[in-house]
């Protein structure tokens, strides 16, 4: 009996040590920081991760409202600082640009790259530094002034045939717009001019669309870390969309390699396999720092994030203007007022065309379609106003926090292009809480191709095309169709619009 008792004794000895040393684990794992901004307490393992399924960009704002515009939520197992407020986003992006710099070392970043090793999600290091400057470069040599403007005018010469095909009858535009960016973009990183119907750009669609619908899969992993050696249907389906990918830029690779005349650059392409080859003559330190892996996953970022970020804001574009048809005409005889009925516009034409600007802007505003960016990661222990947050913290900045904050736009959640005029009717210069491309070291690379090839676009849709709603579609919302499958992605779920020639 004795023997027994000592025997019960220890095996509750030891489970009272045990559930001890799980309540201190979950405790700790629930802790908040010192010096850590406040928010909501979250559960033992998965945090504040449930409240977060749907939207989150939107919980975060209304959460500011209770814990500040500094907040800090722990998702899984790691903490994440949201910044709601232009301030305090300028103070970590301009004031302290390094120090906000970093990528979190996510799982899905590394399922979408090759281990990162392109810009998008590449740490921030001097090898980054390289290649975002590089392809800087290349930008401007192939996608800016008559270069873009020739390549844009050509691929919409040939979408709008593709519409008045449609007789004024419904039409999906966004499968319009697909055909047309991708091959803006074929152009312009592989020297490719494809045909409305080429395979390949049906490939590049169906690719995008899955990758999209995919996005989601890795985030679980991404603040649960144990959980990325679970091979999930899910992350197997990335693996394969990513090599596919993949597959098509090495070929396109190889053939650029083939061909390759330091004398004539093509395109975006030849422009790093330049870059590449003077590096590799020079020797030194800078040999590894533009392999072929980085090389592909740089001009990967320029294509896969060119068209597809492209394509998502143009199908708000065609939504908007057919909701709100009253701003629709004014743009329309703006137009036509200062450049007429026969030509196209020019980059040269933006400052000319104030209202059309202003609406463009409020467009970028409005549908914020990269509501959280790309997650950021701090690179150092760093203070932002009262707050201590210590290196590797995830940070994410709310751009539509910034976008609707009622405290900077008159009604923020009407669209208006007067949010962008002054009283004398021109443009406003830097309008504050305004940030669709991010900023400091991280902002986007390709802003200047975007802002051009999205006024281009945009000022030819409506200066050739009335747009309207299909009748019967007058009583529900083009732009109140948010897709439900990515809570990371304000993307326009599936309508139709009638497009008819303007008669001038």
């Amino acid at each position: 009996m004795l023997l027994s008792f000592v025997e019960t004794s220890g095996i509750y000895n030891i489970t009272l040590v045990l559930f001890t040393i799980l309540v201190s684990l979950i405790y700790w794992s629930m802790r908040r920081p010192s010096g850590m901004p406040p928010g909501p307490t979250g559960l033992p393992i998965v945090g504040n991760m449930l409240d977060f399924a749907d939207k989150p960009y939107v919980k975060f704002k209304e959460m500011s409202k209770k814990y500040g515009n500094v907040i800090a939520v722990k998702v899984g197992q790691r903490w994440m600082v949201v910044l709601n407020q232009i301030d305090v986003v300028k103070d970590a992006l301009l004031r302290k640009p390094d120090a906000f710099a970093g990528r979190p070392d996510f799982n899905s970043f590394n399922l979408f790259s090759e281990n990162r090793q392109n810009i998008l999600l590449a740490d921030y290091s001097a090898r980054w530094k390289l290649h975002r400057k590089l392809s800087h470069s290349a930008i401007r040599n192939f996608a800016t002034g008559k270069k873009l403007e020739n390549i844009v005018h050509d691929v919409t010469d040939r979408i709008g045939k593709r519409i008045d095909e449609h007789h004024g009858k419904p039409i999906d535009p966004k499968h319009v717009v697909c055909l047309g960016i991708y091959n803006i973009l074929g152009r312009l990183c592989f020297a490719h001019k494809y045909e409305l119907d080429d395979p390949r750009i049906t490939w590049f669609i169906r690719m995008s669309r899955e990758s999209f619908e995919a996005l989601g899969v890795g985030m679980v992993a991404d603040f649960i870390p144990a959980l990325r050696f679970i091979p999930t249907p899910g992350v197997q389906k990335v693996k394969q969309i990513m090599k596919e990918t993949l597959s098509f830029y090495y070929d396109e690779l190889r053939l650029h390699r083939e061909s390759f005349d330091p004398g004539n650059i093509r395109d975006i392409l030849d422009s790093m396999l330049l870059a590449q080859k003077e590096i590799l003559d020079e020797g030194g330190d800078l040999v590894e720092s533009l392999t072929d892996t980085h090389l592909v996953g740089t001009v990967g970022d320029l294509f896969d994030a060119g068209t597809e970020t492209t394509i998502i804001t143009l199908h708000w574009i065609l939504a908007i203007m057919a909701e709100y048809p009253e701003i629709q005409n004014k743009v329309a005889m703006e137009i036509e007022e200062v450049i007429g009925r026969d030509r196209p516009s020019f980059i040269e034409d933006r400052g000319r065309l104030p209202y059309t600007e202003a609406t463009m802007m409020e467009i970028l505003r409005f549908s914020s379609i990269a509501p959280l960016g790309v997650t950021h990661s701090t690179t150092c222990d760093v203070t932002l106003g009262d707050f201590h947050i210590p290196k590797d913290t995830v940070v994410a900045i709310n751009h539509y926090a910034l976008h609707f904050d009622e405290d900077i736009w008159d009604e923020p959640k009407l669209f208006k292009p007067e949010h962008f005029l002054d009283d004398s009717g021109s443009v406003r210069q830097r309008p504050n809480s305004f940030l669709p491309f991010s900023a400091g070291r991280r902002s986007c690379l390709g802003e200047s191709l975007a802002k051009a090839e999205l006024f281009l676009i945009f000022t030819w849709f409506v200066q050739n095309y009335e747009i309207s709603k299909v009748p019967g579609d007058n009583d529900e919302s083009l732009v109140g169709r948010l897709k439900s499958y990515s809570s990371i992605v304000r993307e326009l779920d599936s309508y139709e619009v009638i497009m008819t020639r303007r008669a001038y």
